[in-house]
């Protein structure tokens, strides 16, 4: 995630942290490149996934503010 994206993540955190593990990951650490490329994302953005490590839902880029990452969270606890 850029870092927009992740400090509007990180905000949320507290807010779910009885219901979901939520994990920020910057593009170039870890993994990240190999996950983007396997979830179908042209650059980065957010890569939502189950407990089971499922792809539940991804979002293209950082042109998105609260709402849209409020939307992945919500759809990530329907999900469960």
């Amino acid at each position: 995630m850029c870092d927009k994206v992740t400090a509007i993540v990180d905000g949320l955190k507290d807010e779910h942290a009885d219901t979901l593990v939520i994990e920020t990951v910057k593009v170039g650490d870890g993994d990240s490149r190999k996950e983007i490329e396997e979830s179908d994302l042209k650059v980065h953005g957010i890569i939502a996934k189950n407990a089971a490590g499922e792809i539940v839902t991804t979002v293209e880029g950082h042109s998105y503010g609260k709402d849209k990452v409020e939307e992945v969270i919500a759809t990530l606890a329907e999900a469960k």
